[in-house]
């Protein structure tokens, strides 16, 4: 016995050690060179590296092909036919397929049942009417078959855009809602869900009112409780069981609370609320205090409930503070208190604002937004930009005066003297959208963004080019034509699109070179871990996968650069994204950009993306889902999986930061 455990052990360590030299090999040996076609998007070679003798050569080759445009689209189909991967149909599911050639798959769907599970992703994402109507006419075919969960939500992706009869549907959507499985019911009601919508039949509303009930998968109640909020709010409100509101999943929380301000204030949506705020999950609580901000016909003894729960719970974090404030009916005793809770991070000072702006006459708040938009910190001064901009278009017309515009104009022009990137941007756009502009100021902006690089600062000239075509039309016809022939593709793209006449000459995009080396050498799936002031969150990384982006992140994070970068952008029961070592504020990154490294993978819960603006332009930003969002499959880089420290991501709000990044490398 002693003599097998020893031999076994060393066969492990063998197999162990194989696997990582062969990992190893592949992504100093064979990658390099693939990846010279994956930066050209050179879709023939790709094509070809398909039909490699390395299954994971194979892979990464369809998996370039999903983010890279193919003109032979007959020859491709082909091709995933005989290779029938996951990864071959999802770069197939990214083009664009003529009616022809959907027919085509709908005949295959009938002659080759192995290839109904891709079938079904491609006609998820690019089918027709007669996809939708052949595939329901197939809908006992594929009952309890292997493809049921791809067919499923494929149909229901289609519903969104195409007819389906009342009946037909009434008929899917009955069978679906018995399903005690959340994978198939979500995909079932996946239509219903995204687009907003309730059920039509009374029949139906009582169906899934009894699914709500019986069920234990909190999934299938959140799916359940929203649509029935859409269908029906005051019925399902109405039989609704509040008790364990306070213990209940996250998710089915904050969806029971985002839908909870289509209710009229009553006695139990007060209680609702009181349960909600009780509840240990801060998301929960920021999703029930920004609904309840909204209710204006609230009591005012439910403020003080508000008060005791939150504002005056020191176990409460800042923020969910600073947004019980928010909340109140009147929060003019707590002003001073609202100042201290965001003193300790710059990214509540939105929070701030808001409560001054609601509590203080015109002048006096205009004073408090000098102070802030002035501040040395970046983030404070952008985030009071915003404020001025949101606060002067909201103010009436007959409480502006011109000491008030000279100030705020003097205001904003000493800003641009700054020459910071970022606010240049913003005030651009103040200066654009809220009537503050004067016919005499175009020599003075164009004279303030001359030092800006063209090819590197996109994002000035864009709100220049839109300003220049509402207020200067004529004479700004010379200096987008100038600006234009620096041949900055995207600045040229956005000038056509705001209406301008220039020629867009799509160039080569230069993409950050991976240090294949240090890949190879980081081990086999590599954790990602990120300290958070609330916890680690650790990310099993899919390097063969993403290679090009995580060599990326790798660099980053050995520099350090991640180190005390906030989470600048979160949205209860979607994501949390972070990574912006630029600007902090969600419009930066690093120096470079790599490819889009889109795979076959689900953006389901736990998983992380990298966030972008158009396709290749990833750099540091990420994001990690919350839950199941499968319209982002196939359109962002997946980049690993949340291994550690689910909880930690369900109590991210915006502002945390992450304290430092670092690796757990594979021995």
């Amino acid at each position: 016995m002693y003599k097998l455990i020893i031999a076994g052990t060393l066969l492990l360590v063998v197999v162990s050690c194989n696997r990582e030299t062969a990992y190893s090999k592949l992504l100093t040996d064979e990658y390099p060179e693939l990846y010279t076609f994956v930066f050209e998007r050179n879709a023939d070679s790709l094509l070809s590296y398909t039909e490699h003798s390395n299954s994971f050569i194979r892979q990464q080759a369809w998996r370039g092909l999903i983010s890279t445009r193919v003109q032979n689209i007959d020859e491709m189909i082909t091709k995933v036919q005989y290779d029938n991967s996951s990864q071959a149909w999802t770069a197939l599911s990214n083009q664009q397929l003529n009616d022809g050639q959907l027919s085509r798959l709908h005949d295959l769907w009938d002659t080759r049942s192995i290839m109904r599970n891709g079938i079904s992703l491609v006609l998820g994402k690019q089918g027709n009417q007669s996809s939708l109507d052949y595939l329901v006419r197939n809908f006992e075919g594929f009952m309890d078959s292997s493809h049921e969960y791809e067919t499923a939500l494929t149909i229901s992706r289609l519903m969104m855009n195409y007819e389906l009869r009342e009946t037909t549907k009434r008929s899917l959507l009955r069978y679906a809602a018995v399903l005690d499985e959340p994978d198939l019911f979500q995909a079932y009601f996946y239509g219903i869900y995204r687009s907003r919508s309730g059920v039509e039949s009374d029949e139906m509303r009582n169906i899934l009112w009894e699914t709500y009930e019986w069920t234990a998968h909190s999934a299938i109640k959140q799916y359940s409780a929203r649509i029935l909020f859409n269908t029906d709010s005051e019925w399902f409100f109405n039989r609704l069981d509040i008790e364990p509101v306070d213990t209940m999943n996250p998710q089915l929380a904050i969806e029971l609370a985002q839908h909870s301000g289509m209710i009229d204030w009553n006695e139990k949506l007060s209680d609702f609320y009181s349960k909600l705020l009780e509840h240990k999950n801060t998301m929960v609580n920021e999703a029930a205090l920004n609904e309840i901000e909204n209710h204006s016909e609230k009591p005012g003894s439910f403020d003080k409930k508000i008060i005791e729960k939150i504002i005056n719970n020191e176990e409460k974090e800042a923020s969910i503070r600073l947004s019980g404030i928010q909340s109140l009916s009147s929060s003019s005793e707590f002003l001073e208190l609202g100042s201290s809770l965001a003193d300790g991070n710059e990214y509540l000072s939105a929070k701030k604002l808001n409560i001054y702006q609601r509590e203080m006459e015109a002048d006096e708040y205009l004073r408090v937004l000098e102070d802030h938009v002035s501040s040395a910190n970046t983030i404070i001064s952008a985030l009071s930009i915003q404020a001025l901009s949101g606060w002067w278009s909201d103010l009436g017309e007959d409480q502006k005066n011109a000491e008030q515009i000279e100030r705020i104009r003097s205001l904003l022009f000493d800003i641009l003297e700054r020459q910071d990137p970022v606010l240049t941007y913003q005030t651009l756009r103040v200066f654009s959208t809220t009537g503050l502009l004067e016919s005499e100021d175009l020599e003075e902006f164009l004279s303030l963004v001359s030092d800006y690089d063209p090819l590197k600062d996109t994002e000035v000239f864009q709100v220049l080019g839109d300003l220049l075509m509402e207020y200067f039309k004529e004479e700004g016809k010379s200096v987008v034509t100038e600006l234009a022939q620096n041949g900055n593709y995207e600045l040229n793209n956005a000038f056509r699109d705001q209406g301008w006449e220039v020629d867009v000459q799509e160039q080569p995009k230069e993409f950050r070179a991976p240090n294949w080396e240090r890949l190879g050498a980081m081990g086999y799936e590599p954790v990602w871990v990120l300290e958070t002031e609330k916890g680690d969150i650790r990310i099993k990384m899919d390097v063969l996968a993403a290679p090009a982006t995580i060599s990326g992140l790798d660099s980053l994070t050995r520099a350090g650069a991640f180190d005390s970068v906030a989470f600048h952008r979160v949205v209860p029961n979607f994501v949390i994204q972070g990574g912006d070592i630029d600007t902090g504020l969600g419009w930066g990154g690093p120096d470079y950009t790599v490819p889009t490294e889109a795979s076959e993978k689900e953006y389901r819960r736990g998983m992380a993306g990298m966030a972008r603006t158009n396709i290749d332009t990833e750099g540091s930003q990420f994001f990690v889902m919350h839950q199941w969002k499968p319209h982002l499959n196939a359109g962002y880089t997946i980049i690993g999986e949340v291994v550690a420290g689910m909880e930690v991501v369900d109590r991210i709000l915006y502002g945390d930061k992450v304290l430092r990044g670092y690796w757990l490398e594979t021995e």
